[in-house]
């Protein structure tokens, strides 16, 4: 009987070390950071697992990213090339602008990079819009279409008209996803699951 009761005695003792021991590593467990604001035209969430906030460092990405991609800044790289500036676009604009075109060919032109002229009659752009008539929309579709956009060997946007405008709104913020989680990664970070802005 002595050995049962030594027996049980331990395991219970087994059991409180061991519940002390999860109750501990529970304590350790790194905490979550949740940073949000405004960007893009639009709100931003970003949650993950890390002792310190790392805001500052994912806003500054976003801002470079705004200061490329958004047609709400006026000294955004896509603005520019919208007002027809000779510049080189950066490295953020060159990968939406690629994967932009290769989704309007991929669609024919069901998704098209030259939309924005549209979507701004309508409302939907950067620009109030009204609702258009036959007329508007038949001469608003003779300067959009992907095919008449492209970018030249220095990497510069050439237009068949300057009256063509882009929108790479569309690609842009699901882009600023993935370039949010490369700065994660680069931070050490492992990242599962991503949404769009």
């Amino acid at each position: 009987m002595e050995k049962k009761v030594q027996r049980n005695f331990l395991w219970i003792a087994l059991l409180v070390l061991g519940t002390i021991w999860i109750l501990a590593r529970h304590n350790q467990v790194t905490p979550y950071q949740t940073d949000n604001g405004l960007i893009f035209g639009t709100v931003y969430k970003v949650t993950y697992q890390c002792d310190q906030n790392l805001k500052a460092e994912i806003e500054a990405e976003l801002k470079r990213f705004d200061g490329s991609l958004s047609p709400f800044n006026d000294t955004a790289t896509i603005t520019r090339i919208n007002r027809n500036e000779d510049i080189v676009p950066d490295t953020f604009f060159t990968n939406v602008f690629r994967r932009s075109m290769e989704i309007s060919r991929e669609t024919q032109g069901a998704f098209d990079i030259t939309v924005a002229p549209l979507a701004n009659a309508w409302g939907f752009g950067f620009k109030k819009g009204a609702f258009p008539d036959s007329a508007m929309i038949d001469s608003l579709l003779d300067i959009t279409g992907y095919p008449k956009v492209s970018l030249s060997a220095d990497g510069k946007v050439i237009k068949q008209d300057s009256r063509i405008m882009l929108s790479c709104s569309a690609v842009a913020k699901g882009y600023a996803v993935d370039v949010i989680a490369q700065l994660l990664e680069k931070n050490g970070f492992r990242v599962m699951d991503c949404e769009e802005i």
